[in-house]
């Protein structure tokens, strides 16, 4: 492993690193960004993901060092170098920790789960699980996309002189809030101090951030309510799929899109217009040249770099699109007449207004828009058939 290839989490933070030149030798600073938004996405997975398979494996994080995982900027792919550090549980599911006057047994950080700190504080044994996992995940991911520090960091500590840095998490443990929860509140974050959180905060869309809500509510404490690898795991990956690079240089995701009256989107930049699939709670955007993969349509929900399906024009009759299968699984197509019609792999279903489609999941997913362009469309070219449409899809 080559160190000069991969940043911690406080260099992600900073924006910044010191490396070594190659012409001179020298230790000069150099920036710190991510390949592009899918690499920063995919080291957020990757992240998650290693907790998953430690705790699928009975083992739980007993360290305190935020810079024990690295990872690539090119491809986001993270790397633990202390992977003694994941330890085996017992039948409990804890591994713990006796408490020992002097010894340093837990660093009092911002990452230390409130149940650890309130442990070390009574002097009484730390139990160590995936619920301490988890918090250490949530606070980790906070400052990995938002670049700052602690989440209870906002105006009521950062006004506040504290004596020891365990005077300053037991605070936050007792009275802390989220700097970034709903509404009005006395620990909102300080201009001047806060400004990469107070910038990036709206960069995300909901689902991110009400993950780190509910992470950090009632000041982190309610164990129950932090999310697990899996569900971290299942967010990046529904960002991932929501994120949008259309042809004209337009990145960014979903909800930058321009919505129109008839509930469809277009790109602010060229105004290509994105059609809304939706299974009633989630929704995929489809637009000419868009991939779909095997963790929209087929049963792995993780196979997030498989395509399954192209968003194709069809040659027949242009304006007017269709999801071309190009998996080997079977979907359903369902009309807006209610006829039926399998799609095998190749074939291809057109985007109409009222169709449905059903994916290998068996979930159906259907298109409803506010006006009938679609339909309108179809009835002024008595040519277009469910069959020539389907075979215009085919052949793309």
């Amino acid at each position: 492993m080559t160190y000069e290839n991969l940043v911690t989490l406080t260099d992600i933070r900073e924006e910044m690193r010191r490396v070594k030149d190659a012409e001179t030798g020298k230790r000069v600073m150099k920036p710190v960004y991510f390949a592009g938004m899918r690499a920063l996405l995919e080291g957020a997975f990757s992240f998650a993901g290693f907790f998953e398979r430690m705790h699928q494996e009975g083992r739980v994080y007993t360290g305190d060092d935020p810079s024990a995982f690295l990872f690539h900027l090119s491809s986001g792919q993270a790397e633990c170098c202390v992977t003694e550090l994941f330890e085996a549980v017992d039948e409990q599911g804890e591994v713990i920790k006796e408490y020992e006057e002097g010894k340093n047994v837990l660093a009092i950080t911002e990452f230390a789960a409130p149940e650890l700190l309130e442990a070390l504080r009574d002097e009484k044994p730390l139990h160590f699980n995936v619920e301490t996992d988890r918090y250490f995940m949530a606070v980790f991911l906070f400052e990995y996309f938002f670049h700052t520090g602690s989440p209870f960091e906002g105006k009521m500590m950062v006004n506040r002189c504290f004596l020891s840095p365990m005077e300053k998490e037991l605070y936050r443990v007792d009275q802390g809030i989220f700097c970034m929860d709903y509404g009005e509140h006395e620990n909102q974050p300080v201009k001047g101090i806060q400004d990469k959180l107070i910038r990036y905060w709206p960069v995300y869309p909901e689902l991110l951030r009400k993950m780190f809500l509910r992470a950090f509510m009632n000041g982190g404490i309610s164990a129950e309510f932090r999310p697990s690898a899996v569900d971290w795991m299942q967010g990046f990956v529904q960002l991932m799929m929501d994120y949008k690079e259309c042809s004209c240089g337009f990145h960014d995701y979903s909800f930058r899109l321009q919505p129109q009256e008839n509930g469809t989107r277009t790109c602010p930049n060229c105004g290509k217009v994105y059609y809304p699939l939706t299974n009633g709670m989630d929704t995929i955007w489809l637009a000419e040249g868009q991939k779909l993969y095997e963790c929209q349509t087929g049963r792995i929900p993780f196979h997030k770099d498989v395509v399954t399906a192209l968003v194709v024009e069809n040659k027949q009759h242009k304006g007017l699109y269709g999801i071309k299968n190009l998996s080997k699984g079977v979907w359903r197509g369902i009309y807006p007449d209610g006829k039926t019609r399998d799609i095998g792999e190749n074939q291809g279903i057109p985007i109409w207004n009222g169709m449905r489609v059903r994916f290998e999941t068996g979930e159906d997913w259907f298109l409803r828009l506010n006006m009938t362009e679609l339909a309108e469309a179809e009835d002024e070219d008595p040519c277009l058939t469910e069959e020539t449409a389907d075979r215009s899809c085919s052949e793309e």
